[in-house]
């Protein structure tokens, strides 16, 4: 059977699904939104894409780190960040923060009980982020795999070369490398060409001044159909201040930044290319674990109807638990049958 693998970038989904659903309240648990809209979202993912087997990956503390070595701006804008200078605060706006720092932690703790209870596997790994636990197993698992991934980091772009397809959470359509010029400006495999050159606000990544996608595509609109290289760019951005110098023309002003912001190209390399993924020791250990089959052990439906009646999520969802967890069951089924091969092809060696 072919596995379908559906990795999701979780933290992106929590938060997410945690300000996206503020209206839900349970009596005993409190807040329920985020709990609720991030099973109900990878419930209807299994669904719709018919998927088999699922794997949640989180950034670990401290994740991001090793960017941050190569660039202490990278992520600073991000408060949560520990390396990030703090922003004075009123103690009522503390103590919000804080509650509601709380909440995601208490409602990510109860996912993480929930789909243990249904054979969903997820890996979290201190000071290494989401981003290149998903780029690992993208690349050691895609060809033997189905892979989605579910996000809203363009990052993830990088991987289309390796036949994956990409959900993103604001486009209807699963985004593949056939698909990507319907949606995007570019072709898919200058996705990292692009970031690249001009950075990323979201990550404080700083780009090359004056440079954005619109200015690339205006003076390389090949861009839209074929991969130019870092290197392309700078090489012809010379040419053509050159030839407007012999022109007598005055140079244009972006390209010229380009040309002469070679070390800051090599520093956003570093932070943005995911074909080299930051991992440490740990977090290459926990992949290889991926390999093997889930123990049954302790797990089970009883465990997970008790913890969904204890938090009043059943009462939200207006329906039995059988209907809830109905799309998991490819997921268990198969998991189950990994475990029943292992155990056939190892039973000498067990």
């Amino acid at each position: 059977m072919k596995i379908r693998t559906l990795l999701v970038d979780s933290n992106y989904l929590l938060k997410r699904s945690f300000h996206g659903d503020k209206e839900n309240y349970t009596k005993d648990f409190g807040h329920i939104g985020g709990l609720y809209q991030y099973m109900t979202t990878i419930r209807k993912l299994t669904k719709k894409h018919l998927i088999n087997k699922l794997v949640l990956v989180w950034d670990g503390e401290g994740g991001g780190i090793y960017r941050h070595n190569i660039d202490p701006a990278y992520k600073a804008n991000r408060k949560n960040k520990e390396w990030h200078s703090k922003i004075e605060m009123t103690n009522s706006q503390i103590k919000f923060e804080n509650e509601k720092e709380e909440s995601i932690l208490k409602q990510r703790k109860r996912i993480q009980a929930y789909v243990e209870e249904l054979f969903i596997r997820q890996i979290e790994v201190d000071e290494v982020e989401a981003d290149d636990i998903i780029a690992s197993y993208c690349q050691s698992h895609n060809n033997k795999e189905e892979i989605f991934i579910f996000t809203n980091d363009r990052d993830f772009a990088q991987l289309l070369d390796l036949n994956i397809t990409i959900i993103f959470s604001n486009i209807e359509t699963p985004i593949n490398k056939t698909n990507y010029f319907m949606h995007f400006d570019h072709h898919y495999t200058n996705a990292l060409t692009i970031k690249i050159i001009c950075g990323d606000t979201a990550d404080n990544i700083s780009g090359i001044d004056g440079v954005q996608e619109k200015t690339l595509l205006k003076y390389f609109p090949e861009l839209k159909y074929k991969h130019l290289s870092v290197n392309d760019i700078c090489k012809k951005s010379k040419v053509i201040n050159e030839e407007r110098i012999l022109n007598k023309k005055k140079i244009i002003k972006a390209l010229d930044n380009i040309v002469h912001g070679i070390d800051r190209l090599k520093i956003n390399y570093q932070l943005i290319c995911l074909n080299e993924p930051k991992l440490n020791e740990i977090a290459i250990n926990e992949l290889e674990q991926l390999e093997l089959p889930l123990a049954p052990e302790g797990r089970g439906s009883k465990n997970l109807i008790k913890m969904m009646n204890e938090d009043g999520f059943l009462s939200i969802y207006g329906s039995n638990f059988v209907n809830y967890v109905e799309p998991f069951y490819t997921i268990i089924m198969n998991e189950k049958q990994l475990l029943t091969e292992y155990l056939k092809n190892n039973k000498n060696k067990l």
